[in-house]
């Protein structure tokens, strides 16, 4: 490869030879500016920044004026903005898109496909490198250099670029989150000259903030649905990401990555990405490229919510994580004037880097650099990438022989709304779903008529395993005695337990009667008819989908009751928290819209449960303490929006009548006494962030008043904390020595009888923990244990990693209080880590109206 000043000169005279001022366009139309001349400066330059919306001007011009460009806007965003994707190559190339993408989904499909075949039609392929920008939007250098990327590869002419175009369909995605590009670009040009910080202050995904990538689990945002549909459509055989990492780490980290291997992936998968990685990383070396580091981080390869559904389907992932600069776009120097990142050359960085200081310039370069040695390195080879990306790694899914041959997710489980739940984010990753249309046995267990099975004998079969599989934590060490390796992520991705569902795994094939689910819809259920005018609708609790009953429900003001105590209608069983609803129009309005969209049934007596009841609050107003860029809040917003919650967001301008604007406050995780006390310097933000300023010891004071007064407030995770020292609970968190460490994993939890906030919920269950403990209750007369981690002979984890996790049993994990004329639930993890334990929404959703109610006696 060319040395970077050479390759440019090259470029520059290669554009120059057609005109003098500007790249080679279509015959007929206008020249296409370099991004210097369109932008006013070159982007990658030290203390600035090109405005997203500019970018997506310039791209579409490109589009306009290049025969090697397209472009188009692939959806809207949560903010209403466009999703930006190009497709670059060769005009011949584009002008067959569609056959193109129609011999990736034969290669793709495997089953009647000989390997002969598959090669005779990879000879002629034409594979598709998929390269994204973008993902985290203070990330900004790999966003900045994606202008000049595309242009070199719009105008240049030479052989390098030549045979990229000529072999490769390239698909860029230049912000995967176009909503944060917009925000952060446009904040830090319109505080330039001022005081205010220069990056942006809150969220910069309206959920999601810096977690946009971990929502490729289970796809919940826009974004995700959009970026998804790309990679069904294109199946790509790389999935390049351009990221940033620290200052002070090495100035690029590649592949390959660390060790923590799931046994569902492909080896063939990842070891292209090892090989891509090395290949580039000797480029780099090349051109002198220093403090290129591999092999010793971002162990991401055991779950699968980073290296997620695509990676299934056989695209090798390569990242680029680049080190970060100061206020994003200016120099990061050493405090000590030493080189920057590792200085001690080993075989995982053979080259160091030798200088105290980091630009801009030098990033984009960099990333400009690796980006174009990856395209040349695929480039040189497209039938191989083609064979084995697209054909081999799902053959290899189709012929495995080891792991389940299915799961079964029986029929009738107690909450199938989260089966739905579930079977959504297969449905959405290619998975094949059959359903059952008789009894059938496997496994020696018989199961009923209408439960779904999983082969995992298909295309997207090692995805099945690896989402439905409860598999132990690799033992990962970088040799035999030393210490474990900790996943750069979470250690585990097991879906069936986050969300509450049974998900049987069959070791060997099974004879049943199958239909394949073509559209996943949730089961129709029929209303009963109308009871008599004394008697009552009833929905049972056990369902996360009872949360949009209950919104729903206060959204039109219908009167709605929960049964204190079971009791039996018409031969059924009903569970404490029961729904009771008198009969009316509009509840019966209300009940049936609800019943289509969750599948939950609704039953109907025409006698009144005679039990005691709690009546909701009508109209329940309920506030939210998110903290300004706080991950954990704004997925508390989502699930709040999802479920049809009217809340709002906590302002500082609120605290002097907390009471009279809200009776439940929730306080997500990340919540502290600082955070509300402190908050954000108002002198540092402009105006529209101050609703996030520190309220003072006033305000602290005013919080505590409104729980005493006869508030709700609901504190998640670390926020427990929080109400402990507002409140002076009796309760201390407890703290475990060493070794204790649970890495994003699920353990279980016991639930106790009589506690209304856990109504509808299982005898036992899993809760979400990042190295969460748990309360010790300090006076039983002022406090309800609502869980607590059993005191069993049963391991405590559910699915992932704990070690030292024995000082855990007997401890609380949610309990709840009476303070004052209030009422508070606190719990020591997050029970809505990234909306992903779904069987533990039921809680916060029953905390939110509990408190607010009034009991009302049996008579």
């Amino acid at each position: 490869m060319l040395a970077v000043p050479l390759r440019r000169v090259m470029a520059t005279l290669l554009v120059l030879a057609a005109t003098p001022a500007v790249g080679t366009a279509r015959a007929d139309a206008a020249p296409i500016p370099p991004p210097k001349q369109f932008f006013g400066f070159q982007p990658g330059t030290s203390g600035k920044l090109v405005r997203f919306s500019r970018m997506e001007d310039y791209f579409k011009l490109l589009a306009d004026r290049s025969p090697r460009v397209t472009y188009e806007s692939l959806g809207k965003t949560t903010l209403g903005h466009d999703y930006p994707l190009m497709q670059i190559s060769s005009p011949a190339n584009l002008q067959r898109v569609d056959e193109i993408l129609a011999e990736n989904n034969r290669l793709a499909n495997p089953r009647g496909l000989s390997e002969e075949e598959a090669r005779d039609l990879a000879a002629k392929h034409i594979p598709v490198y998929y390269l994204e920008a973008g993902m985290h939007s203070t990330e900004v250098g790999p966003v900045q250099v994606i202008p000049d990327i595309v242009y070199r590869l719009a105008t240049e002419s030479s052989p390098e670029i030549k045979k990229i175009l000529d072999k490769l369909l390239i698909v860029v995605v230049p912000a995967a989150n176009p909503d944060g590009s917009h925000l952060v670009t446009d904040y830090f040009n319109e505080t330039e000259g001022t005081s205010y910080t220069r990056t942006y202050p809150d969220l910069y995904h309206p959920y999601t903030g810096h977690d946009d990538n971990r929502d490729w689990l289970l796809f919940t945002q826009k974004e995700s649905k959009l970026r998804i549909g790309v990679f069904k459509k294109y199946r790509p055989v790389v999935e390049h990401i351009l990221h940033q990492a620290g200052s002070s780490n090495p100035r690029m980290w590649v592949p390959p990555w660390d060790d923590g291997i799931s046994d569902a992936r492909d080896a063939l998968q990842m070891q292209a990405s090892n090989e891509l990685g090395m290949d580039i990383v000797r480029g780099l070396y090349s051109e002198d490229k220093k403090g290129v580091s591999y092999g010793n981080g971002y162990g991401i390869w055991g779950t699968a919510d980073i290296a997620s559904f695509e990676t299934f389907m056989g695209s090798a992932l390569v990242l680029f994580e680049t080190a970060s600069l100061r206020d994003l776009a200016y120099p990061f120097s050493s405090s000590n004037g030493k080189p920057l990142g590792n200085s001690v050359r080993s075989m995982r960085n053979l080259l160091p880097y030798d200088k105290s200081t980091w630009t801009l310039e030098q990033m984009v370069d960099y990333l400009e650099t690796g980006v174009f040695l990856g395209l040349d390195s695929v480039a040189k080879e497209p039938e191989r990438w083609s064979l084995d990306e697209l054909y081999k790694v799902p053959r290899n899914a189709i012929d495995s022989t080891t792991g389940p041959w299915a799961y079964v997710l029986p029929a009738g489980q107690r909450d199938e709304f989260a089966v739905y739940d579930l079977l959504k984010v297969m449905d959405q990753s290619l998975v094949e779903i059959d359903r059952a249309t008789a009894p059938f046995t496997a496994g020696g267990k018989a199961y009923p008529a209408g439960s779904y099975v999983l082969k995992t004998r298909q295309p997207m079969g090692a995805w099945v395993n690896q989402l439905l599989g409860n598999r132990p934590y690799p033992d990962a060490r970088n040799c035999p005695s030393c210490p474990l390796l900790m996943p750069y992520s979470e250690a585990t991705d097991n879906l069936p337990i986050m969300f509450g569902v049974t998900a049987d795994p069959i070791a060997s094939s099974f004879s049943a009667s199958l239909e394949r689910v073509r559209t996943l819809a949730p089961d129709a259920v029929l209303m009963p008819q109308p009871p008599a005018a004394h008697g009552a609708y009833l929905v049972e609790p056990a369902s996360e989908g009872v949360s949009q009953f209950l919104a729903n429900l206060q959204k039109q003001d219908v009167p709605t009751f929960r049964a204190a105590a079971g009791f039996s209608s018409n031969g059924h069983a009903f569970a404490p928290g029961t729904l009771v609803v008198p009969p009316s129009a509009r509840a019966r309005a209300v009940l049936e819209d609800t019943s289509k969209a969750t599948g939950l049934a609704v039953y109907a007596t025409d006698t009144a449960p005679q039990v005691a009841e709690f009546q909701l609050k009508p109209g329940t107003r309920v506030g939210l303490i998110r903290g300004i860029n706080n991950q954990a809040g704004g997925w508390l917003m989502w699930q709040l929006d999802q479920h049809g919650v009217d809340y709002k967001v906590v302002s500082a301008d609120d605290y002097p009548r907390l009471s009279a604007l809200y009776d439940t406050i929730l306080m997500p995780d990340g919540i502290s006494q600082s955070r509300i006390v402190n908050g954000v310097d108002p002198s540092t933000v402009p105006e529209r962030f101050r609703w996030a300023r520190g309220v003072g010891q006033e305000g602290w004071d005013q919080l505590k008043q409104f729980v005493l007064d006869g508030g709700t407030m609901v504190a998640i995770g670390s926020s427990g904390d929080t109400a402990k020292a507002l409140l002076d609970l009796p309760a201390d968190h407890v703290m475990l020595p060493s070794p204790f460490r649970i890495p994003g994993s699920l353990m279980r939890v016991a639930t106790s009888a009589g506690v209304p906030e856990l109504w509808g919920m299982p005898a036992q269950w899993a809760t979400w923990s990042e190295g969460d403990t748990g309360w010790r209750v300090t006076d039983a007369s002022k406090a309800k244990v609502g869980t607590s981690y059993p005191n069993d002979a049963q391991p405590l984890l559910a699915s992932g990693y704990a070690e030292g996790d024995a000082g855990l049993r007997g401890l609380a994990d949610i309990v709840t209080f009476d303070v004052g004329q209030g009422h508070v639930m606190i719990s020591a993890t997050d029970l809505n880590f990234r909306t992903w334990p779904r069987a533990a929404w039921t809680v916060i959703a029953n905390a939110i109206y509990q408190g607010p109610s009034t009991e009302v006696p049996a008579a």
